[in-house]
């Protein structure tokens, strides 16, 4: 293979693999494990430092696009380069690439809309605390589609789908 066809290559890969979730925030792209890593994409992540550098191509060379300042906040990997570099998408539903040091395995959540925390992991259940919009809880357990958060000081279970980072459906593996 020619030296010049590499970069065609990784970016006829990369195309592949960076199809984006719907724009009315419905499902993800589909699960694919044909990846660098091996790990499954789409996939959450949460950000390692309370300061991430994300950029408009993988790698170094490429401009800074904007700096994330939130650990912990989950992102959703939706590609990845042969050299440990991951394209993800925020809550906003911006995307960046992050090399793969500045993820690690999900630890939070984030709500989207003002959200009830429940005593039990049950509809209808009593409410134990109400999160506004934008807040980041931390994940203390997953049941059958429900997520045990807490934040704030406050704990209680929250349905999957009903926050960012919580909603696809197989185990989200560390990076």
């Amino acid at each position: 293979m020619q030296p010049r066809a590499v970069p065609f290559l990784v970016a006829l890969y990369l195309s592949a693999v960076a199809a984006p979730a719907q724009a009315d925030g419905g499902a993800p792209p589909p699960l694919r494990t044909d990846t660098p890593s091996g790990q499954p994409v789409p996939r959450f992540l949460s950000l390692k430092f309370d300061k991430t550098n994300c950029r408009i191509g993988p790698s170094r060379n490429h401009p800074i696009r904007y700096v994330f300042r939130r650990e912990g906040a989950p992102v959703m990997v939706v590609a990845e380069s042969v050299d440990h570099w991951r394209k993800i998408r925020d809550a906003a539903g911006d995307e960046c690439w992050a090399h793969k040091v500045t993820l690690h395995a999900q630890t939070h959540v984030q709500t989207i809309h003002q959200t009830a925390l429940l005593r039990k992991p049950l509809s209808g259940a009593d409410a134990a605390a109400q999160l506004g919009p934008g807040v980041l809880a931390r994940i203390d357990a997953r049941k059958d589609g429900w997520l045990k958060v807490s934040a704030g000081g406050a704990t209680g279970w929250i349905p999957a789908g009903e926050v960012w980072g919580g909603a696809l459906a197989h185990a989200e593996p560390g990076d």
